[in-house]
């Protein structure tokens, strides 16, 4: 992976993760869990980009 790509998700994570924990504090769960697929995407891709 390329550095302007992995900058952009790095970004996308830090976003994902800064969203759900503001959301959690407000006390909105169901903003909060519906983050988690996304990260598991994001897992997926790096996982299969790494055993390449």
């Amino acid at each position: 992976m390329n550095k302007p790509a992995a900058y952009i998700m790095l970004c996308f994570i830090i976003f994902l993760v800064g969203f759900g924990t503001w959301q959690f504090y407000l006390g909105n769960l169901e903003a909060a869990i519906s983050t988690l697929p996304f990260l598991a995407i994001v897992y997926l891709f790096m996982v299969n980009r790494r055993k390449k």
